[in-house]
């Protein structure tokens, strides 16, 4: 078994071609398409570089990707297999997030995409968020307020790239001294200041899920848990630790819409639901609603700029505190909407 550092060393000699794009800490996403093609997002624009990436480049930087993520995680980690669910890799290599697919996903070639996760202390703080104009002082005082000194659970949503963990750490920035933090992560993504906090990475390739350490850090006395983003299996135990008094804890999720939000967890708590166990709608919907107090969902759009381009900009666009749920709807008191 290749050793994490040797896995590392095959990675980025097979990304060699774009490793001045790797270190150009502007660069925030990488994008390979199947005929190799590679696509960069900076400053928030997406254009094309000169670049192709081989076929063999991008299937030996994969396999070693996939083989790196069982590698952190202790276990052999997996071999590409086309035709299979192995033919796809998701996961966190150096402070990068790799997605990729194996070619035959896609008849043309193997895909990659690269997020790059900027260093703890370049991470920006609400002030910046406010200058960027991703909200207002007046909106990010506010948050503040909610989740950090009245403990309000909260839910941040968007899309992929939307900027709702970016919205996050930032928030996550405030956290009192005094406080026991217990962060859950897949991917090092969050970059935490306090000082009393356990930051647990996940391996499920080794079966160190999500779920697991949610279930280890109720029994860790954290005064809030922070979960990167919630997926599936790890959403009934998550409400479960947030109804038994971590007060002010957080986590992610992809959705559409605040209400949207609400509706995916909701979807996600009865898949993750242990067996045997049965919830109606109702009662789902009431359980959640006591425990998710606040919903920020965060959006992308692109703007056409005066030389033709488009840049993407991130915006706090609802912001909803969850007052309940009526006739099987939730009721969502808006402190803040953007269109």
């Amino acid at each position: 078994m290749l050793s994490p550092v040797r896995l590392q060393e095959v990675i980025s000699k097979s990304l060699a071609p774009i490793q001045a794009i790797m270190e150009d800490r502007a660069v925030t996403e990488i994008m390979v398409t199947a005929d190799g093609r590679v696509w960069v997002e900076k400053h928030g624009r997406i254009e094309r570089s000169s670049i192709v990436l081989p076929e063999v480049d991008r299937q030996l930087a994969l396999a070693a990707v996939a083989k790196h993520a069982g590698a952190e995680g202790g276990s052999h980690g997996r071999d590409l297999r086309s035709g299979t669910a192995d033919a796809v890799v998701s996961t966190g290599v150096g402070g990068l997030r790799f997605a990729g697919a194996l070619k035959g996903v896609d008849a043309r070639g193997t895909t990659l995409a690269i997020r790059k996760h900027l260093e703890p202390e370049d991470r920006p703080t609400l002030n910046q968020l406010v200058e960027w104009q991703m909200l207002s002082e007046e909106l990010a005082e506010k948050l503040v307020d909610l989740i950090i000194h009245q403990r309000l659970n909260c839910v941040f949503a968007g899309p992929t790239s939307g900027g709702k963990t970016t919205l996050a750490n930032a928030i996550l920035m405030h956290l009192p001294a005094n406080e026991r933090i217990g962060l859950i992560e897949d991917a090092r993504e969050m970059a935490l200041k306090v000082e009393h906090k356990n930051c647990y990475l996940a391996a499920p390739q080794s079966g160190l899920t999500a779920k697991v350490l949610v279930q280890h850090a109720m029994r860790e006395r954290y005064d809030r848990l922070i979960l990167s983003e919630t997926r599936g299996d790890d959403t009934y135990d998550l409400l479960r630790a947030l109804s038994s008094g971590h007060n002010g804890s957080v986590t992610t999720l992809h959705a559409s819409s605040a209400a949207g939000a609400l509706s995916t967890l909701e979807l996600l708590f009865q898949m993750s639901l242990p067996e045997g166990v049965q919830m109606s709608p109702q009662s789902a919907q009431r359980y959640i609603a006591a425990c998710i107090n606040l919903v920020v969902f965060c959006s992308r759009s692109y703007v056409r700029q005066d030389d033709g381009t488009d840049k993407s900009y991130r915006r706090v666009s609802e912001t909803a505190i969850v007052k309940g749920v009526s006739n099987g709807e939730y009721n969502l008191e808006h402190v803040h909407v953007q269109i």
